[in-house]
């Protein structure tokens, strides 16, 4: 018994001696921590985040015996928002104008500002005793007259004031410009986040690159965790920018993003937020495709001007969540969360999701309270203050004065904006614009007020096909108004939509849907002020130049007059077939040449004047080869094919007037140079959406037999897009005549373009020409097939 004491004694001794020897001392424990936080900065080059740490939180954490326990507990309260707008604080004169119809105070909680929510978060500092964290999730920014007279520097001032420790770059952001953002970003004291942006390597007009002013993620750590917060936008924002260069920036998946990065350090944090600026459908992807974050905080989930998603909270099955608010400042997002770490696992215990309301009586007069139960603090207050008087002197400038009251100011602005940007049609949509009405004195306050959303529009030139399909596509949150065009019938100035002209659209970018630019004849986005201007600096701009204006001063009502065309210049390998006796029909031009395979020459040219009055086109279709043939040089393909017409106002049913020539460059000696002339007239109409025919009568002269005859011509015409930058068309001439002789003949006309680099393209022509008359009575065929390359020059003014 005493010997089995004895070794009970000894093994104990030596567990205690074993477990001094593998147990550092706390102060030993302290320094790991700060060894570990010096770590983390040196990897800030290498991983471009920003890292902020709290060694006190943390050694404390660290001595704490409870650390050492398998299971504990860390609290956390973050803050939350998103869609400011540049909302700094409510603008006398400005917001009222959003409270439609002058409703009543009960509306008030609906109007909030970044000013008071910063008060709010200031005066929580150290109440608590739990460690805070304050979050943006994107649009912050804004083109408010408070952020116009500075680019938003006093927003970022504030945004300090309140403590935030990052937010993620949001489409707001760009509102004036790359520059302003970068500059902005680097003003902050906080993290501007966008992990999933990619910047060109000089686009903030110096040699240094920018990517260490938007940061991919910020490391932080509260209450004992190590917190990873990580920033991202929607790949579909670049849709809805007009102030960027596209060359500048480029927008990755943010999925394949969010995946590298929690392969990183961002992945092996304790706790894993993802701050996301994208819609609520996108946001709700991105939490389910990656289990592993535990907080989802989202900006820029709803569509149109006005910022209201229908949720504010999303909690899913496995605990984690996704939040978000109603923007413009209306409302502070308050978590209070509590983590549960057991082992190397830590999860959300609880969260409590709290919309706090601004409160607009914090703010009736600019920089001044009232019977409010929460004053501003006194240093938001000043500042706003200082703020508020610039704002009033910068924008009480008289620029013109109205003769009679301007009533639909939307309509009003889509037809200003169709006039200065030299377009055929315009498009507004109605959530840029507040609902008043102009009437009297104008001054550059008043401007601001009718234009909430500063817009900015580009020309667009579609076909009428590209147009109707765009107009269906439009969402059914968008207000639109048009100015030109009637969406119910798809008339553009009162006449029927023609499906292969090109129309230039005034449109802006947020109404501009991938499809449209993808499929856009020409996309305009150069700084050229003739190509794209922003609302407010239209509508300043025309009441400027107008000192008294109505309705209608200095606005087109009229279609306007535009040429467009195109020219293609070809070089082919072309196969030359002939069938029957096409050397007895050698005063037709278009069975002209040799049977032959040889290399050719081609040019088709195609051009149309529109006008109020009709339009008038030109086509014209000429190709040269030459073979050596025993010697001596032979035509194998030699061809004039030329057309103009004439025809009426567009519409269903359309007359037309025309002239067909038909020749050959060279003629064989001695002989007369065959030319055949064709004059006509008929009714042009469209069959579906991709095909028109002409039906017409038409005399036919032959120079060389001084032959006359009188006939009928079918002339259809089918042209359709197979993928992006690829076309197949197909135009045929029949013609049936009779008088001094029978005479049939067909002219067919194909072409399959496949697109290469721009305007360069792979070409297919395969063309089918026959010719039958009671002088010879018999059929003759000519058969060309051709492969190339050919290059499209086309203009538009």
């Amino acid at each position: 018994m005493t010997k089995t004491l004895w070794m009970a004694t000894a093994a104990a001794w030596w567990c205690l001696v074993a477990a001094a020897i593998h147990s550092p001392p706390a102060a030993n424990a302290q320094e790991v921590a700060q060894t570990n936080a010096r770590a983390v900065h040196q990897t800030d080059p290498q991983i471009n985040a920003q890292v902020d740490t709290q060694s006190d939180a943390v050694a404390t954490a660290l001595v704490d015996p409870q650390i050492n326990a398998q299971v504990t507990e860390h609290r956390l309260t973050l803050f939350h928002t998103n869609d400011l707008r540049g909302n700094i604080y409510i603008e006398e004169g400005f917001d009222e104008a959003d409270l439609a119809e002058n409703q009543g105070p009960e509306n008030a909680a609906d109007r909030g500002s970044l000013a008071a929510l910063v008060s709010m978060i200031r005066a929580h500092e150290g109440t608590s005793g739990v460690s805070t964290l304050v979050l943006d999730g994107g649009n912050a920014m804004g083109a408010t007259p408070a952020c116009d007279v500075d680019g938003c520097r006093t927003l970022i001032q504030l945004m300090d004031m309140a403590g935030f420790d990052a937010m993620v770059v949001g489409g707001h952001e760009f509102a004036y410009g790359l520059d302003t953002l970068l500059t902005r970003a680097d003003q902050a004291e906080f993290t501007v986040l966008g992990a999933n942006l990619e910047f060109g390597e000089t686009v903030d007009g110096t040699d240094n690159t920018v990517h260490d002013t938007i940061a991919p993620f910020l490391l932080t750590e509260r209450s004992g965790l190590q917190i990873a917060v990580m920033g991202l936008v929607s790949s579909r924002m670049a849709d809805d920018l007009s102030t960027v260069d596209p060359t500048a920036l480029d927008i990755q998946d943010p999925r394949e993003t969010l995946e590298s990065l929690l392969a990183g350090p961002a992945g092996h944090a304790d706790v894993r937020i993802a701050l996301v600026n994208m819609s609520m459908d996108e946001a709700r992807d991105l939490a389910l495709a990656f289990p592993q974050v535990q907080l989802f905080i989202a900006g820029g989930t709803a569509a149109g001007s006005e910022p209201r998603p229908t949720e504010h909270v999303v909690r899913f099955v496995d605990g984690r969540y996704l939040v978000t608010t109603p923007g413009r400042g209306t409302h502070l997002g308050r978590l209070e969360i509590t983590f549960r770490r057991e082992g190397g696992m830590t999860a959300i215990s609880s969260l409590s999701p709290v919309l706090v309301p601004a409160g607009s009586s914090l703010l009736p007069n600019l920089a001044t309270t009232t019977d409010s139960s929460f004053p501003l603090d006194p240093a938001v207050s000043a500042v706003v203050a200082r703020l508020s008087v610039t704002v009033r002197e910068v924008y009480d400038i008289r620029i013109g004065q109205t003769r009679e009251p301007i009533e639909d100011t939307g309509s009003w602005i889509a037809d200003l904006a169709r006039t200065r940007l030299a377009a055929d049609v315009a498009a507004i949509d109605r959530h840029a614009l507040r609902p008043i009405r102009l009437d009297g004195e104008v001054r550059l306050r008043t401007v601001t007020r009718l234009v909430r959303d500063n817009d900015v529009l580009v020309r667009v030139s579609v076909s009428g096909r590209q147009l109707r399909a765009w107009a269906g596509r439009l969402p059914r949150e968008h207000d639109v108004v048009f100015a030109g065009y009637d969406a119910k019938s798809g008339a553009v100035d009162g006449q029927p939509l023609n499906q292969d002209r090109t129309y230039v659209v005034a449109v802006p970018m947020i109404l501009a849907d991938p499809a449209l630019v993808r499929e856009a004849r020409e996309f305009r986005m150069s700084r050229d002020s003739g190509t794209r201007i922003g609302l407010r600096e239209l509508v300043t701009a025309h009441v400027r130049g107008n000192d008294t204006l109505d309705r209608w001063e200095g606005i087109r009502r009229e279609p306007r007059s535009v040429m467009e065309g195109s020219t293609r210049f070809n070089g082919s390998l072309t196969q030359t077939t002939l069938e029957g006796p096409a050397e007895e029909y050698s005063r037709d031009p278009f069975l002209s040449g040799e049977e032959s395979l040889t290399w050719l020459v081609r040019v088709a040219h195609q051009s149309t004047r529109y006008t109020p009055v009709g339009s008038i086109s030109a086509q014209l279709r000429t190709g040269y080869g030459r073979l050596n043939n025993n010697g001596s040089q032979r035509e194998a393909v030699d061809r004039i094919d030329g057309e103009v017409l004439y025809s009426l106002p567009y519409a269903q049913l359309s007359q037309f007037v025309g002239l067909d020539v038909n020749t050959v460059w060279t003629g064989d000696e001695g002989q007369k140079h065959p030319v055949v002339f064709r004059f006509k007239g008929g009714l042009r109409t469209e069959l579906g959406s991709q095909a028109n025919v002409r039906i017409g009568l038409a005399l036919e002269r032959d120079r060389i037999t001084a032959i006359n005859v009188v006939g009928v011509e079918v002339a259809p015409e089918f042209r359709t897009s197979l993928l992006p930058g690829n076309s197949l068309s197909s135009q045929a001439r029949v013609f049936w005549g009779t008088g001094q002789r029978q005479t049939m003949s067909v002219q067919h006309f194909n072409h399959l373009r496949f697109r290469l680099l721009d305007d360069l393209a792979a070409t297919l022509d395969a063309n089918l020409f026959l010719h039958r008359d009671s002088d010879i009575d018999r059929a003759a065929v000519k058969f060309e097939l051709q492969v190339g390359l050919g290059y499209d020059w086309r203009y538009y003014r």
